[in-house]
């Protein structure tokens, strides 16, 4: 019905009001706006006043000129509210917020993830192979506290997962404040975190910042196996603040924790500083 009255307009007395140009840009007008509800009567009504205007007065291109510039200006309004409204809806104080998070990192030695758009997926203990076995899987795993079994037989296969525990103290180093004592011979705890604003993660070594346009999840000292140890391990940021795993205080072994600390030759001092330890810093863009 709305296109029959359109069209009624085009046509006075036998001859064509608008150029078909015109006339073109305006079907294409009222097609677009036909999808917004409301907002689309609202249009098609303005359209049928400027077209009987034109009627009325004989018809020129300058006024359908005109009417092109006032639909363009009335999409530039409405653009203009759309985006307001998006950024309205942001949170603001985020730094480097994405459409949507992803970033998963392990925060080693807590059991919490830091309150910064970060949630929690789940928290455990850290296990990894006997610092002393040959041919051992290097890296640790952050295990949950409550495992779900499949099949199984209950006999020694050939490949073992063992608790993690500090081997040293870092008296002087790390902020103790949330362990007894301190960290020798402690159980490791552990915490997946997901970012909920962004989409990549590094562990940098040798830093407890983040380079420009980084964020900072939290920053600690670099640990991992002992030297002489016959088992491989990975280098791990454990923060700077630990926790330790309720299990208890026992020296049991397993996979074991030191310090890492550099040492010159091959890597270069100065700028390195003989036997300091390396700090670290996961961060998140």
């Amino acid at each position: 019905m709305k296109t029959a009255s359109f069209f009624s307009l085009l046509k006075q007395n036998g001859h064509v009001l608008l150029s078909l140009s015109g006339i073109g840009c305006l079907v294409l007008s009222l097609f677009l706006i036909a999808s917004s509800n409301s907002e689309s009567d609202r249009r098609y009504n303005e359209i049928l006043d400027h077209l009987a205007e034109m009627k009325k007065g004989g018809g020129s291109m300058n006024a359908d000129i005109a009417l092109k510039q006032q639909f363009k200006r009335g999409n530039q309004a409405e653009d203009r509210r759309k985006r307001d409204v998006d950024e309205h809806e942001k949170p603001k104080h985020v730094p480097h917020l994405y459409e949507s998070g992803g970033a998963l990192y392990v925060r080693w030695g807590r059991t919490s993830c830091p309150d910064n758009y970060t949630e929690l997926v789940y928290d455990g203990i850290v296990g990894g192979s006997w610092h002393d076995h040959q041919g051992a899987a290097t890296n640790f795993q952050c295990l949950p506290h409550n495992p779900v079994w499949g099949r199984f037989t209950s006999s020694a296969g050939n490949a073992f997962m063992y608790g993690v525990e500090y081997n040293d103290g870092m008296v002087g180093i790390m902020d103790l404040v949330k362990v007894e004592n301190n960290l020798q011979n402690q159980n490791v705890p552990c915490a997946v975190c997901r970012s909920s604003v962004r989409v990549s993660s590094l562990m940098v070594p040798g830093k407890n910042d983040c380079f420009d346009g980084w964020y900072l999840e939290y920053n600690g000292y670099l640990m991992a196996g002992h030297h002489g140890s016959k088992a491989g391990t990975q280098y791990i940021c454990v923060d700077e603040s630990p926790e330790a795993d309720p299990a208890g205080y026992r020296d049991e072994d397993g996979a074991l924790l030191y310090r890492v600390t550099a040492q010159c030759g091959s890597l270069p001092c100065p700028r390195y500083v003989q036997n300091r330890e390396f700090t670290c810093a996961i961060c998140t863009k």
